[in-house]
């Protein structure tokens, strides 16, 4: 019996874990795709720019030529679509392994319920 409890304890617990690692996940996720939304933003106001254009060093603004901005928020874009990709996988295979936590917990709640009996 204590030892049916304590199985229970370590599922509930790994299912918790890992619902907190899926929140993370997302939430980092979603920070990325705000960037990429800068970027993209940025990347519009370069193509229609005329004249001068700066860009952010720390606190300070630096002119700089378009062709640098532009390769620089390339690389910005790509280096974010990778790790969005990877964002996207691992929260593929947390979801399955949620789900099948998920049905464990179920499985064992219901081993324990009195209809069971």
């Amino acid at each position: 019996m204590v030892k049916i409890m304590t199985q229970e304890t370590d599922i509930s617990m790994q299912f918790q874990q890992m619902q907190q690692q899926l929140q993370m996940l997302m939430m980092q996720k979603e920070q990325y795709k705000m960037q990429l939304s800068e970027i993209t933003k940025a990347e519009d106001e370069l193509k229609t720019a005329k004249g001068d254009v700066f860009k952010a060093a720390g606190m300070v603004l630096v002119k700089s030529d378009k062709e640098s901005i532009k390769k620089d928020l390339a690389s910005q874009k790509e280096t974010i679509e990778v790790r969005m990709k990877s964002f996207e996988k691992q929260e593929s295979i947390l979801k399955t392994k949620l789900s099948e936590v998920q049905a464990k917990l179920m499985e064992t709640f219901k081993g324990k319920s009195p209809a069971a009996q």
